[in-house]
């Protein structure tokens, strides 16, 4: 299956080629979890997860077609 992940501020750097959109090929039943492993974005790395505008946890499985955001919370005042 195909997904589009988009990586934003300094996550950029875990991007193939340093792209921040990018399309990935991954296997059936492919969780938010295993793709953070696949770009080896370590768990305690703080970010919000969206999965088609929708916030998505780690267990959740991708599909053919979504889009995954992943950005890091925005703080301040």
């Amino acid at each position: 299956m195909m997904v589009e992940v988009q990586l934003w501020a300094h996550l950029v750097e875990y991007a193939p080629q340093g792209q921040k959109a990018f399309n990935l090929k991954l296997d059936s039943g492919t969780t938010i979890g295993m793709l953070l492993s696949i770009l080896e974005i370590s768990p305690e790395i703080p970010k919000v997860i969206l999965v088609n505008g929708h916030q998505a946890k780690a267990e959740m499985s991708l599909t053919d077609g979504d889009e995954v955001v992943i950005f890091p919370p925005a703080a301040g005042g």
